[in-house]
Order: C-alpha cells, then structure tokens, then sequence
C-alpha cells in the first residue's frame, strides 16, 4: 500500500552506505575518498559541500536516483532503533466485553499511554514464520516480541498487518529535510516524537491491571443480566398494560356507543333547545300558544297584560324542560304559594315543582334525561367526585352539563324571588318562607306600572327617559360587576391552579382545597383553612386529570 508521492523525492541523499551502515557526510572523508554508495542504488557516492557550506552526498557519475532520499531515511530509522536499544510505544486501549442477555454486552476499556520500552535483543529484517518480514524484530526485557515498521514510502498492508501480533508503525513519511539532516533530531523522531501506531497488539492484555479490570467486569456480569431481566420484565408489563389499556378504552368506547344508542334522539332535541336559534323557534311557539291563557292570568290576578309583572317573568337556564311559556307556571307559582299565603309562612320547593308540572307539563325527553343523570349520580364512582363533575359516564361533559331537571329550575325561579325580596331561603334547596303580602307586592308592581306608564305626557316622558337612563346606567353597572366578578374569579382560578401544580411538583399526591377561597394547600392537620380560615376544607389526589380538569371543575363550582 502506497503512501502519496514523498516531498523529498528529489532531494539529495542524506546519508551514505558502507560496511552495512548509514553515515551522515561529516563523518566521512570528504571527495570520493569517502567509499560510501548510494543506499537506494548502490552506485558510489562523493562527499561535497554545497554554496551555503553544508555538506552532502552525491551520486560520483550518475545521476540522482528518485529513491535514493527516502530509502536512506528508511534504513537510518532501523539503524537507530537498532542502536539505541529502546522505542516508545503508542498509546494502547484494551477493550474486553462479557456477553449478556437480550443481544446486550458488558465491556470495558483499559488505557496505557505512551511508554518506553527496552530491548533485549533486535534485528533487521528478519523473515518469520509467516513469510513476512518486519523492518525490526526486536524482544522485550519481558521476552514478548514486538515488530517495528518504519513508514517512509510504503505502509503496511492490511495482509501484513493482520497476520503478525504486536506490530507498530512509525511514520517518517512527512518530515523535514532539516529534521532528518539533525542527528538529535532524527534520532527523537525515530524513538518517541514521530506518529506511531499499532495494527494488532497483545501486549497488553496479560498485565495485572488489565486481568484485575476484566476480573471485576466479569464478577458484575450476574448482576447486569438481572437488571436487563428485570428491565426486559417491566418493559413487557408496560407493554401488556398499554395493549390492555387500548382494549379496555375500545371495549368502553364500544359500550359507550351502545349505551348511548336509545338516547340519540332525545340527546338531538337537547342540542336544539340549547342552541340559541333553536330556543327562540321553541320560545315563539310557546308564547303565541300561551297568549289566551296569559290573558286569562292576567285578569284573575288584576294587572295589564301588556305590563306583565317582572317577577312573573323571570328567564331561567333550561327552562326549556316545561313545555309552555314560562309565564304560566311562574304566575301558578306565584299565586298558590306567595299571595295565597301571609308573611312568614312557608313554602316547599318540590310543591312548588308539582303546580309548575300542573301548569305547564314536562317534556317527556328532558324529564327522561334528567332521570338519568340522577341515577347515574348517585352510583359510587359518581359519588367520589365533586357535584358538577357527576353525570352519566357515556354523555359528553357539554351534555352532561346541559341536562337539568324541572325541579332545579323550579328551584331557581324560587331563589330568583329570594333575591327581589320576596322570599327568604330557609332550608337549603328544599323551602322558603315569605316575607312580603300579597297587599304589598302588588303596590310594589303599581309603582312600577305609574313609573312606566303609557300616558305621554311631558311630565311622564321625561320620567321614561329619566328611568331609561337609570336602566341603561344599571345595565352598564351590572355589566361592569359582571367583568369584575368574572376577572376575579379567573385569578382565582389561576392560583388556585398554579398552587395545585406546584404542591404536586414539589412531590406532594394530595393536597387541601378550600371551598370558601378556592386555593390548595400542602396537607396540614389543622381544621381551618391558611388563607380564609374556612372549615369548609376537603382532602383531594392530585392526579393527572384531577389538574388537567380542574380550571373547568373550578368554574362550575357555585
């Protein structure tokens, strides 16, 4: 294997053969007394001295063969060798492995720097066994044999170089011709500076520290094959519990369908009467069927029609689950309850729900859905989650969240009188007492009436405006509270997340929830709440979807 063209190819010989030795000109006599000849061609030599005074070799009568420059370097880079007795060795890393399990390896890596060795004996080119022949054979002072080649112009093949044990090249290709004409210089080269490497070597591999690291590697085998076993092991549960998780969630979207099926077209009129353009279809049908029976209404409880009283009318989310106008069961309401009884006395929220049912019906599919999702409440894997959250587990949470029952929206209507002043709230969403009589609230209504009446006169214009004023600054007050009470509860919502996640970053599974303030706090044994001193404090797990779910949860808390 060729090396490329050598930069010295055309220089001058360097140093002259005689007597089976290489010689620099100095130590020679000068002139073609000196009796030395070419190492490349054998041809004689003569000693002169160039225009700058330095003295060299050169061809006595023929001319300078093209090899003679790197053929000299070659055998001085032996002589040397021979000479000195020693080399440098180049850096040797001796790697072992261990088999494992599962196609796996345990190895490892001993290095040895560079280092010097001695030699016991050396030769130049001596032919082996093999056939080939290294430029030094030479014996350590520990008997093993080391082979030396010396590249100038030619590398070791890959033939050689796999064939013979423990052989080490040393690169002479690139230096200078001033390095190689500097005896001290040459001579460092030759035996550590110049670029050296091994095509096989076992030197090495006997020494203590080599067998003591391969010892300790091996002792560890055992234990690494039960840990990849254990490992293979885990990672076939996790596997197995994957694929079963994948059937388990096809099983229970398969059965999810199937559950649902029978409900389809009730879940379809769900989606109208909540969609804005569906409900006012239904609320227009509903008044103009309702418009002789509110006259009626009208009449017996001895108000204008056209000023249908605002208590009476009151909108109520999902009203839509009774099937006439809302008008006619709140006045059923209104008149059985409040003006037939006096103040103080009570009233029970499901009666309530009896006349409103009387007055206006239910619709069979919103009843139906309702009835679900109250069963489905109250099964156990229900019962551990909080009250917005329960539902039955084959309907979407919007769906979920949309079924209501007549008796919620009863019970609405009753808290929206709570809040006019006509009712007090006594058992929690079960009864109510009444606070004002019927004398009074019919005054409160004429009031109302002679404040909007329809007589345009300037006086009473200028009354409508004053009060359309007051609405329209109400309105924009009401509206402005409404943001406020929004962007507070949406920071409330932030922290009370951000304390969550990092309770559970911190390493914490379970953390403290406040209902009163809303905030998580790292578990603690006393019974109040840090922030707001509530009572009102609950254990929670802090699982992935308790935090993925928990800003919609927090929204949906009353």
């Amino acid at each position: 294997m060729k090396t490329e063209t050598s930069p010295y190819s055309k220089l001058r010989v360097p140093f002259g053969e005689k007597d089976g030795r290489l010689y620099r000109p100095d130590a020679v006599e000068r002139g073609k007394q000196c009796d030395c000849h070419c190492p490349e061609c054998d041809a004689k030599l003569s000693v002169k001295r160039s225009v700058a005074g330095r003295l060299f070799f050169a061809h006595h009568r023929a001319e300078n063969c093209l090899g003679g420059y790197e053929t000299a370097i070659h055998k001085m880079g032996k002589q040397i060798l021979l000479d000195a007795g020693r080399v440098w060795l180049p850096k040797r890393d001796v790697t072992f492995s261990f088999p494992l399990v599962f196609g796996e390896t345990l190895s490892e890596t001993v290095s040895f720097e560079p280092r010097e060795v001695q030699f016991e004996s050396a030769v130049s080119e001596k032919k082996l066994d093999s056939g080939f022949i290294p430029d030094v054979t030479a014996v350590l002072k520990n008997g093993a044999p080391l082979y030396i080649e010396i590249l100038v112009t030619h590398a070791v093949g890959e033939e050689k170089g796999g064939a013979i044990d423990n052989v080490m090249e040393i690169d002479l290709s690139r230096l200078s011709e001033e390095t190689v004409l500097d005896s001290s210089e040459l001579e460092l080269e030759v035996l550590q500076r110049a670029s050296r490497w091994w095509h096989r070597c076992s030197l090495f591999d006997e020494l203590p520290e080599v067998q003591a690291a391969k010892a300790a590697l091996k002792a560890r085998v055992p234990k690494e094959i039960k840990r990849l076993e254990r490992k293979k092991a885990a990672e076939m549960q996790k596997e197995e519990q994957a694929r079963l998780k994948v059937e388990r969630q096809e099983a229970q979207e398969k059965q999810r369908e199937l559950e649902r099926a029978p409900w389809l077209g009730a879940l379809k009129r769900l989606e109208y009467a909540n969609d804005f353009t569906g409900w006012l279809n239904m609320s227009a049908t509903m008044s103009k069927r309702a418009e002789p029976h509110l006259a009626s209404v009208a009449l017996r409880l001895g108000f204008n029609p056209r000023q249908w009283p605002s208590f009476l009318n009151l909108p109520i989310d999902q009203e839509w689950v009774f099937k006439e106008d809302r008008r006619l069961w709140q006045s059923a309401v209104f008149e059985q309850l409040i003006l037939a009884n006096t103040p103080g006395e009570m009233l029970s929220v499901p009666k309530a729900l009896a006349i409103a049912e009387k007055a206006a019906g239910v619709r069979p599919w919103a009843l139906q859905l309702s009835q679900l999702k109250q069963a489905h409440s109250k099964r156990p894997e229900n019962q551990k989650k909080a009250y917005e959250l329960r539902g039955v587990w084959f309907l979407d949470p919007a769906e979920n969240q949309a079924i209501r029952s007549p008796y919620a929206v009863v019970l609405s209507y009753l808290k929206a009188l709570r809040k006019r002043g006509l009712l007090a709230e006594v058992a929690q969403g079960r009864s109510f007492k009444v606070l004002l009589s019927g004398a009074d609230i019919w005054e409160t209504h004429r009031r109302q009436q002679q404040s909007s009446g329809t007589e345009w006169s300037k006086g009473s214009a200028r009354t409508f405006v004053r009060l359309a004023q007051n609405v329209s600054q109400e309105s924009l007050q009401r509206e402005a509270e409404k943001k406020q009470r929004r962007k507070e509860l949406d920071e409330q919502i932030e922290l009370s997340v951000i304390d969550a996640q990092s309770i559970a970053a911190a390493g914490e599974d379970s953390a403290i929830f406040c209902k009163s303030c809303r905030r998580h706090h790292v578990p603690d044994p006393t019974p109040d709440c840090p922030v707001c001193r509530s009572y009102q404090i609950k254990m929670v797990t802090l699982t992935e979807s308790y935090l993925e779910s928990l800003a919609a949860r927090l929204r949906c808390m009353p």
